[in-house]
Parts: C-alpha cells; sequence; structure tokens
C-alpha cells in the first residue's frame, strides 16, 4: 500500500540471476509432479489467500470482483458518476477489444503478488530446522502455475487434472505433519455465506460456493462432466493453438474477438475465441461459464495464466508487431466513447510500481523486468542468438500442440478409435507427444531429438505430395449479445443424434466449437457491464475458428466414408454432405435455430501448408473460401456474400 491509499501492482519484485534468468511459472501437473515443495505452497497458502475476510481490498473476493461481479469500484478507481450503466458502477471489461489481453496482464500480477503475500507467510510458519528452510527456499522461487488445456495429457490420465476435480487434497501442514485438507483449487466457499442477493442476482446468489456443471435440479457441482467434454474437441482445439501461435503475424488479429467487414479469411481465430472456449466447456452453465462471476473459480486463474503464456510465446515470435489504435467502444474512467485506444491507455484499475498513475500496453510488454516471471518456453536468456531462441520456440510449439497433423496422426490406433466409438478413444486419437520437459532455474526447456518434430511418414505421403497440403478450417461470426446470453456453435462431421442437444458436448463427430460470451441486455437479468451494454446496442459482432483436418483425416482413414484426400475435388463435396453446424445456450442446453441468431455466418477455408524436414508448418497466408460448401445451409455463407 503506498502512502495515497493506491494499491501498487508489483508482480513478485524480482531481480535477474547472474545468468539473466527468471523464475518460471509452471504447468500444474508439473509442479504437482516435479517440484512438491512449491505445490505445497500453493495448496496452504491458497487456502489462506481464500480465507481472508472479504472486505480487505487484496482479499481473493476482492481482487475476483474487480472482473464483474458485484460490479463496485476497486480500490477506489472508477467512482467517477460519468462511468456508469443504467444500474451503477458498469466495470473494468476489455473483453472484445484491443485491451484484452494487455488489460489481463497485470491483473493476473496482482493475483500472484497478493497469493505470494500468504506464501511467504505459510513458509515462516513451518518448525524452524531443515523443513522451514526448505520451504522459505522453495517460496523465493513460487510462481502462479498454469493449466495447459490444449497439451495432450499424459497417456491413461483426464483431461482434467485431479487438482481440480478431488475436494481434498494431502499436505504436509505447517505443524510438519501429513494431513487431508479442502482442495482449494476444487471451489471457492463464499463467506460468510455469499454471495448476497443485494450484490449479485439470484442466478449466482444462490450458490455458496463456486460450482462446475451445477445440476439443475440441486446446483451440486458437477465436475466428472468436464474431463469428457474438454477431451472430446482437443485435436481441434490443438491445430487451433498451433495456427495461432505460428501462423497469425499481427496483434490485433491475434488478440481479440472483435470482426469487423475487413478481416481476412484467414484471420477469424484469436486468443480471445480460444479462450472462451475453455470457459465454456469448464463452466457448464456454472461460474466459469459467466464472465461476471468467472473469476471466483480458482480455475480462472491457471486458465488465464496459460493465456498469458500463449501471448508470451507469440510475442517472442513476434517482436514488431503490437495493437493499433482503436476507437474506444464505450466511456470509462479515462476515456471517452470514440476516444483511441492506444499503447498507452491506462490498464484501469492496476496502479503501477510508483502507485501514482495506471500501468499501460506500452509498459506491461515484458513479463521479467516488468513482474519477475517467465515460462518454460520464454527462458531466451539461455540461447546465444534471437534466432536460435525463435526456433526453439517453433520446435516447442510444433512438440506441445501438433501442429504437424501426418505425424501426429500415423501413430494413432484409428482401427480402435473407429470400432470402439467413443469420445475418450477420440480424445486419444492422435498420438501424445512427449510430454515437456521438466523446467528449473537450473535446467533451461531445450528441445530434445525426441521433441522435434517429424516430417510426413511414407504412408501418409500420398495425401501431402512434395510435402503440402491444404489446413481446412471453419470461420464463424455471430452478434455477441445477439441471444442475450451465453451460446456456443458446435460444428460437426458426420451424422449425430439431431433430437438430443445434451448429447452433443461429448458426440463422437463432434470436431469443435466457437463459444460466444454473451450477456443478458434487456429484462430482469441485464447485465451491470457498461461496454457489454453499448456492445450490444451497436450489435458487436465477434469470430471464431474450427480446424478441420485432423477430423478429415480421420474420415480418410475410415474407409466406410469414400473420402480419400485432402485435395479441394474431394474434400468440397464431402463437406457439403457432412458438414453442419448446432447452436446451444450456455446455461440451460437449450438449441437454438441456427437462422435465428443473429449474424451467425459459417464458411470454410483453406490455406496451403508446407512441412519441412524438420516437420515444422510453413502457411501460405493466402486463404480461399468454399460459399459452395455453406450457401443452403441454416446460418452458412451464400455464394456472392461478403465473408
Amino acid at each position: 500500500m503506498s502512502t495515497t491509499g493506491n494499491i501498487a501492482i508489483t508482480g513478485i519484485l524480482t531481480t535477474a540471476g547472474s545468468d539473466g534468468s527468471f523464475p518460471l511459472r509452471r504447468e500444474l501437473r508439473d509442479l504437482q509432479r516435479n517440484f512438491p515443495d512449491h505445490y505445497n505452497l500453493l495448496v496452504l497458502a491458497l487456502k489462506d489467500f481464500q480465507a481472508l475476510n472479504e472486505s480487505v481490498q487484496t482479499s481473493y473476493y476482492q481482487i475476483a470482483g474487480i472482473h464483474g461481479l458485484p460490479y463496485k469500484p476497486w480500490n477506489g478507481v472508477g467512482s467517477n458518476s460519468d462511468w456508469q450503466s443504467t444500474s451503477g458502477f458498469g466495470g473494468y471489461c476489455t473483453h472484445s477489444s484491443i485491451l484484452f489481453l494487455t488489460w489481463h496482464r497485470p491483473y493476473l500480477a496482482l493475483f500472484e503478488q497478493a497469493l505470494y503475500n500468504s506464501i511467504q507467510k505459510i513458509a515462516n510458519q513451518f518448525p524452524e530446522g531443515a523443513l522451514r528452510t526448505k520451504y522459505v527456499e522453495a517460496a523465493k522461487t513460487f510462481r502462479m502455475p498454469y493449466f495447459d488445456w490444449a497439451t495432450q495429457p499424459p497417456s491413461g490420465s483426464s483431461a482434467f487434472p485431479s487438482a481440480f476435480t478431488s475436494p481434498t487434497v494431502q499436505v504436509v501442514d505447517v505443524n510438519g505433519k501429513t494431513k487431508s485438507t479442502p482442495n482449494p483449487l476444487y471451489r471457492f466457499v463464499f463467506h460468510p455465506v455469499n454471495p448476497s442477493p443485494d450484490d449479485f442476482p439470484a442466478q449466482w446468489s444462490r450458490f455458496p460456493t463456486t460450482v462446475r456443471y451445477p445440476n439443475p435440479r440441486t446446483g451440486q457441482s458437477q465436475d466428472n462432466r468436464v474431463a469428457p467434454i474438454l477431451a472430446n474437441e482437443l485435436a481441434s482445439l490443438r491445430t487451433n493453438v498451433s495456427l495461432l501461435l505460428l501462423s497469425y503475424t499481427n496483434f490485433d488479429a491475434f488478440s481479440f474477438n472483435r470482426w469487423d467487414p475487413n478481416t481476412n479469411p484467414g484471420e477469424f481465430g484469436s486468443l480471445e475465441d480460444v479462450h472462451n472456449e475453455i470457459h465454456d466447456r469448464t463452466g457448464g452453465g456454472g461460474h466459469m461459464s459467466s464472465l461476471d462471476v468467472s473469476s471466483f473459480d480458482p480455475l480462472f486463474w491457471l486458465h488465464h495464466t496459460n493465456v498469458d503464456r500463449l501471448w508470451a510465446i507469440w510475442q517472442d515470435l513476434n517482436p514488431d508487431s503490437f495493437l493499433s489504435p482503436r476507437p474506444a467502444p464505450y466511456s470509462t474512467f479515462n476515456s471517452t466513447q470514440g476516444e483511441s485506444q492506444t499503447k498507452d491507455t491506462p490498464l484501469t484499475p492496476f496502479w503501477d510500481k510508483s502507485a501514482t498513475k495506471f500501468w499501460t500496453s506500452e509498459e506491461i510488454q515484458d513479463t521479467t523486468t516488468t513482474f519477475g516471471y517467465a515460462y518454460p518456453e520464454t527462458q531466451e536468456w539461455k540461447y546465444k542468438t534471437g534466432s536460435e531462441y525463435q526456433a526453439a520456440i517453433r520446435q516447442a510449439v510444433t512438440a506441445l500442440y501438433g501442429t504437424n497433423v501426418f505425424a501426429n496422426f500415423a501413430a494413432a490406433n484409428v482401427q480402435a478409435r473407429a470400432a470402439e466409438h467413443t469420445q475418450l478413444v477420440k480424445s486419444l486419437s492422435l498420438a501424445t507427444p512427449p510430454p515437456p520437459v521438466p523446467v528449473t532455474a537450473e535446467k533451461p526447456l531445450l528441445i530434445t531429438q525426441e521433441m522435434k518434430a517429424s516430417p510426413i511418414p511414407e504412408e501418409l505421403q500420398h495425401l501431402a505430395p512434395h510435402n503440402k497440403y491444404p489446413e481446412w478450417v471453419v470461420n464463424i461470426r455471430a452478434q455477441k449479445h445477439g441471444l442475450h446470453g451465453a451460446f456456443r456453435v458446435i460444428v460437426f462431421l458426420g451424422p449425430i443424434n439431431e433430437d438430443d442437444p445434451d448429447s452433443w458436448q461429448t458426440e463422437f463427430n463432434a470436431v469443435g466449437r466457437v463459444s460466444v460470451l454473451g450477456r443478458s441486455t434487456q429484462g430482469p437479468t441485464t447485465t451491470k457491464c457498461a461496454k457489454c451494454i453499448t456492445d450490444a446496442a451497436e450489435e458487436l459482432m465477434i469470430s471464431g475458428t474450427v480446424p478441420l483436418t485432423s477430423a478429415l483425416l480421420q474420415d480418410i482413414v475410415n474407409e466406410n466414408t469414400g473420402l480419400q484426400s485432402l485435395q479441394p475435388d474431394e474434400v468440397v463435396p464431402y463437406l457439403k454432405k457432412e458438414l453442419k453446424w448446432k447452436v446451444t445456450m450456455f446455461e440451460t442446453g437449450e438449441e437454438k435455430n441456427c437462422v435465428e441468431v443473429p449474424g451467425l455466418r459459417v464458411s470454410v477455408t483453406s490455406t496451403e501448408v508446407t512441412i519441412g524436414e524438420d516437420g515444422l508448418p510453413d502457411y501460405s497466408g493466402e486463404y480461399v473460401v468454399y460459399p459452395e460448401i455453406t450457401d443452403g445451409k441454416p446460418g452458412g455463407l451464400k455464394e456472392g456474400e461478403h465473408i
């Protein structure tokens, strides 16, 4: 706390090691498996953090509340009467805006800073001697972990780690004894039993804890539903992440999901779009599904840390690309609607280290010297040249996310997959890449021979003559708030049970989805988000993508489909027959008629990819649109219509 009363967002104050190194934010499963002392501190400290009185400015409750409900100014920022919605304070929302990624970085730094305070407190509570020394040393390098939802989980393990689904967890407590304790990653308990109806609408005030996939009758969390839904569309999600990291070179296109008529057909995707999908697939009508309350779920913080990681990776691959000035879509505490939002726009309510002015996007680009952390893939200090460093990043991305779909597919037991015809087999149909090399401050992430991508296997060469093939992608756009709530567009390839919307998220032929985090802007459930109300009035359009190539490869191997090639002369008629999409609401699962979804347009594009001898992809950047595939389908792009 500064003398002004403003809370400075410092992250974890750190100086570089003698080799230029910084502590790493690690993947949750890596932390749990290879750094048990750090994981033990995480559990104990997160419990301590969550237990802070909700009136404390740096409590879990208040920091989570910055993101949406209860829509109260934080640290005195935003009480200006000019920035109000019709029902009071309008929040700090930057979703579907150029500030989406940059705003969340100091937000995460604030959370990590507060958690770190509890880490230090807990470490020093262990009995004096070797045990305290061990945990005090671990505390020095502790950083917030991330959940990498796009990498293939280790063979035999769940797509949704047990660290999130177990109600209790074994820890070494501060008295040195091992015991079972409530798991703070499982849920957040509002205390006193809260949220109150005065601060939260009835939709959320009825829950004493955060929930995932709440039972419609009892409201009980059904965490067991998350893993199969995460697993079912994993191949498409992994390709989406790879496309973003390795083929998008413009920050505006990469970062946020706002669509305009000038959007290139090769830039319908975004990191925000992928981020939305995880909110949808892990929430199921629970807290993660709604931007108003998602930050109360502990999963939110590990999810957003992964989003920040993916941006950090992209930044180091594209160091010269950053945000372009855009007109502010709404008035805030610091800007007026129509003014230009730039890299110097204040990121309210986050005061910088001086506590006299707000952080800006320009100032938070570097994670190391600014906030004191790096990621396994961004250890630039380990490489002699920038080109060597970038080559290592590309190899890591390909190893983790399987951009070379042929090399991954070759090792799959596709016959077993087709025979068993279950979503679980589908989720594991691509070859499992080797797990990330465990990383410590002393051992850098270096790309081993085993991690390197492979060229196209001989048995699949006929599908990619001269190592070239078309990458097929579904582009989707729609009005964000057109249905007055959050909804998803699920893409299928092949027959489905048309009469059972509840089955569609684990349907064998489901390929992927675009999740639209719309909000209600009418009636008693109208959001308090001022930006969202403005966006709805202006009929804001968003876009997203669903890669198809992995699903097409599956159908090629399945001789019953008749598909034999990835080339347009075969794929176009095949997609005309087999491609379909459905729209359902997050909260209720209710199907919506596609023709009644404002602004919905679904199209299909392809771009040529060349696989090098090292297995890395090179995207041509030229996209072909095929309106003949979607013309005549509900919500499909028509011949002669602007994409």
